[in-house]
């Protein structure tokens, strides 16, 4: 998250639809919950790949940053 140090986690499940993908159901490897700050910056790592990036909503997902991006301005963004 952010800055911090990496920690691994048990499972997560990403919801994608046409706009937007969302990280859901965020769990550490014990099966409970991982509560994040809203509004942090989450990177989902594989090894030495980049899965996801995206912010944490109130609802404790994380949506994708290309999603927020586009939402904040209602066009298209390239990046």
């Amino acid at each position: 998250m952010d800055d911090g140090e990496p920690f691994p986690i048990g499972r997560a499940v990403v919801d994608r639809d046409v706009l937007r993908s969302r990280l859901k159901q965020i769990t550490d490897l014990d099966g409970r919950p991982v509560a994040l700050p809203v509004g942090s910056r989450v990177t989902l790592w594989s090894g030495p790949a980049v899965l996801f990036v995206g912010i944490v909503e109130q609802d404790q997902s994380v949506m994708d940053l290309l999603s927020t991006q586009a939402d904040s301005t209602e066009e298209y963004q390239d990046i």
